[in-house]
């Protein structure tokens, strides 16, 4: 299912849902789902330390996958794939992969949005992949860092936006945990 958020923030924000086929599916879920699948602490999930404004709380878990570096993770193949498949449903043709970084964020308990930020300061195209049912939203903000919209995160669900679009994750409080794939997309004319 193809669906364009209306909304006046943004010209190009859009979600698929069932993004990618059920077997598909499953293989990443019994793989990011795993006990022993290497998760690494970060201790804040959005903003360099020394801007931090939630000390504390903002933390997340992470693994980078690929990034300008290169490939970090003998798990780049199934999330290249992902990726990969993210990028054709979206028609992002003259787009290169860039980044595909996994995040989980866990419970504390209540409510708590992390810090708005922009993931480059290049112009980039964002692509999130929500791996699972959660109550932690992804909140979108004007530049008064007030929120302006959210989406909440649903199994196998695809959200693509502009990447100078400030945003944040949020702690679930229903669910234990968020497990999202962050896709970061250049522009490349070739």
């Amino acid at each position: 299912m193809f669906k364009v958020i209306d909304n006046t923030f943004s010209d190009s924000f859009f979600i698929i849902d069932n993004a990618l086929n059920s077997s598909s599916l499953s293989l990443v879920k019994d793989c990011m789902e795993s006990w022993n699948f290497p998760w690494y602490f970060l201790s804040n999930s959005s903003t360099p330390e020394e801007k931090m404004v939630n000390e504390g709380i903002n933390y997340s878990f992470h693994h980078t996958v690929f990034d300008l570096k290169g490939k970090n993770s003998s798990f780049y193949d199934m999330s290249n794939m992902v990726g990969l498949v993210m990028k054709d449903l979206f028609k992002l043709n003259h787009y290169e992969i860039v980044r595909l970084r996994w995040g989980m964020t866990t419970s504390i308990g209540k409510i708590h949005r992390n810090d708005p930020h922009v993931d480059f300061d290049t112009t980039h195209k964002v692509i999130l992949f929500y791996l699972q049912d959660s109550d932690g939203e992804t909140y979108f903000y004007n530049d008064k860092h007030e929120v302006i919209d959210s989406v909440i995160p649903k199994e196998n669900r695809a959200v693509l936006f502009d990447g100078d679009l400030l945003h944040s994750s949020s702690k679930p409080i229903n669910y234990s945990r968020r497990i999202v794939l962050n896709i970061n997309l250049n522009f490349n004319e070739n």
